[in-house]
């Protein structure tokens, strides 16, 4: 090799950034549509959960964690492009991935460590409100939100060493026209060309007891947390399933027992639903921690096991956080009810819009008018019309004028014309005196 890089041009094989079949088959070609599906149903399971009248607990709790699940799925996206050629051979690409590449690692660990935390949160918060149902009234949304801020900022703070953990230099071959890198830790006791490690001692201790730290607090406890939490879930589940059986076999005329009792369902439903996620969260990501504990400390045979495991558990891991819409609509009656009304109102109002563009460009002033008619016979015409003056759309006005009919509708329930004109009483005394008047005198 030359001794200047931008004299020496790499081969095609040697510009590749992902090697192995596996990889490219699952990360490159399967997982584009787990995310794409993934990324649609969070952003559907938002606008639910943060609906009007959906805002509980639970729900911002679970909003959070779409919005972690959004935020992992949105950052693997790079990862999935470099095994196309027409990316990993493009110049831009090239320098931006792999120039950023830890940090793009140091994201996805933060959101998914956030998420681990808050399915836990989820879960110790359903079973508190399921065993303890007055505790859910007495809380606050302010210390919900605390909850998370306090989540995001503290696996921050552990997942913060990533961007450090990895030196990543950057050479450009070919003039210029070829930028490629080697990433290498900075802990690691040989340095490229035999040098030394030039980065301090603090930073390479600060990066090996973080990676020791980040194991136990963001992999093993929190997992094992979960675990728990939800096999206590689902013991609580089944006792108040047998207790609301019991219940509802007895007739009760206590109107205060029948509001417990419906209570108690509806926290059971939601209950259900957290057990569904957390469940599927758990499976999904057990693995991944387990092979993230492993590494670095167990050997194995085969080289090859490596990037078999990485692989298989980096798509269980993106297939765990796109399931989460369909678990949704799976185990939650009143998401599937809510989904549906909202939707329907949406098309609505969609079509109105489009309505209303085709009658303004129609150049239509007067569309519709509207006649009733009021218990006095006084007729009120409604107009509603837009007119567009100088190519400039006006607001909408709504005139209100009161006539006199001079022919009534014929629609209405009384005969108009067989109904005598009403004469006021004064009118009518008038008209007396002047007949009375108007009588020849008994002397003629």
């Amino acid at each position: 090799m030359a001794r200047n890089p931008a004299e020496y041009c790499l081969t095609e094989n040697q510009m590749l950034i992902s090697y192995h079949w596996c990889e490219k088959l699952v990360i490159g070609y399967i997982l584009p549509c787990f995310i794409l599906f993934g990324f649609t149903g969070n952003i559907i399971n938002l606008s639910v959960l943060l609906a009007p009248g959906m805002k509980t607990r639970s729900n911002i709790l679970l909003a959070s964690l779409a919005v972690a699940d959004m935020i992992f799925l949105l950052f693997i996206i790079p990862h999935s492009m470099a095994h196309y050629r027409i990316f990993s051979f493009n110049y831009y690409f090239r320098k931006y991935y792999l120039g950023n590449k830890m940090h793009l690692l140091a994201v996805l660990n933060w959101s998914s460590a956030a998420a681990i935390w808050l399915v836990l949160a989820v879960c110790v918060e359903r079973l508190i409100g399921i065993r303890y149902p007055l505790s859910v009234r007495k809380s606050r949304s302010f210390h919900t939100y605390l909850i998370i801020f306090g989540i995001i900022f503290g696996t921050g703070l552990l997942t913060f060493y990533i961007h450090f953990s990895y030196d990543c230099p950057m050479l450009t071959f070919c003039n210029g026209t070829q930028p490629h890198g080697i990433c290498m830790p900075v802990d690691s006791p040989v340095w490229i060309n035999n040098r030394t490690n030039p980065h301090p001692q603090l930073l390479r201790t600060y990066v090996r007891w973080s990676i020791h730290i980040n194991a136990v607090f963001i992999v093993f406890v929190p997992i094992l947390l979960v675990v728990l939490s939800n096999a206590f879930l689902i013991l609580t589940l089944r006792q108040r399933q047998k207790f609301l059986q019991i219940g509802t076999s007895r007739t009760t005329s206590i109107r205060g027992t029948d509001q417990a009792t419906m209570q108690m369902r509806m926290e059971q439903k939601v209950t259900i639903t957290v057990c569904a996620i957390v469940t599927c969260f758990t499976i999904t990501q057990a693995p991944s921690a387990v092979v993230t504990i492993s590494t670095g400390n167990v050997t194995l045979g085969h080289p090859n096991w490596q990037i078999y495991m990485v692989t298989a558990t980096t798509f269980m891991v993106v297939v765990g956080k796109s399931l989460n819409f369909v678990l949704f609509c799976l185990s939650s009656a009143n998401f599937r009810q809510r989904l549906v009304t909202m939707t329907k109102e949406r098309i609505v109002k969609r079509r109105t819009v489009r309505k209303s563009k085709k009658s303004v460009k129609k150049g239509e002033i007067f569309p519709k008018r509207r006649f009733s008619c009021d218990s006095m016979g006084t007729t009120t015409m409604t107009t509603a019309f837009s007119t567009v003056t100088d190519g400039r759309k006006t607001s909408k006005i709504s005139v209100l004028k009161n006539k006199q009919p001079k022919r009534r509708a014929h629609s209405l329930s009384v005969d108009v014309h067989s109904q005598k004109p009403k004469i006021p009483f004064r009118k009518m005394r008038g008209m007396s005196e002047v007949n009375e008047a108007l009588l020849p005198s008994s002397n003629a």
